[in-house]
């Protein structure tokens, strides 16, 4: 099982995600910005860094969500993933000023596609979105408040 660190940022109704395109599936799908954790690396340190490295900007945690599990496949590869969620705010307000940013790896290859949606946008685009149990859970909150915190 792998495991990521994930940040769920809000701004007004609207979520942070990223946007991939898989060429080996020839899908593109949704998934909170973040990524994997490396060996003795904290959950937290993950997301920190993740937001440095695909967003250059500094991200402060402000609860941790219960983890998450699911089935991921991408460029052919099926794998099951632990997703520590955290809820998280851009330590500089200029970070949530912007419509799409495009993401790039350390060494310069285009990753995907950093924007700002609501879940019916993201259901309406008939589009996965990793985890999966998530967005449920992120659709429900405009009814309800309290997400289970975990610890």
């Amino acid at each position: 099982m792998r495991e990521v660190a994930l940040g769920l940022i809000k701004k007004g109704d609207k979520y942070l995600v990223e946007k991939f395109y898989d060429e080996v599936g020839k899908v593109y799908f949704y998934k909170l910005i973040g990524g994997g954790i490396e060996e003795r690396e904290t959950p937290e340190e993950a997301l920190r860094r993740e937001f440095l490295e695909e967003l250059k900007s500094e991200t402060d945690i402000l609860s941790a969500l219960k983890p998450v599990e699911d089935d991921f496949t991408y460029k052919g590869t099926k794998r099951r993933i632990k997703a520590h969620v955290f809820e998280a705010k851009f330590r500089d307000e200029e970070n949530y000023d912007f419509v799409q940013k495009f993401i790039y790896s350390p060494e310069g290859k285009f990753l995907s596609v950093a924007m700002w949606k609501t879940p019916d946008e993201i259901l309406a685009e008939k589009l996965d979105f990793y985890p999966r149990p998530l967005l449920k859970k992120i659709r429900g909150t405009r009814k309800r408040t309290g997400w289970k915190k975990s610890g």
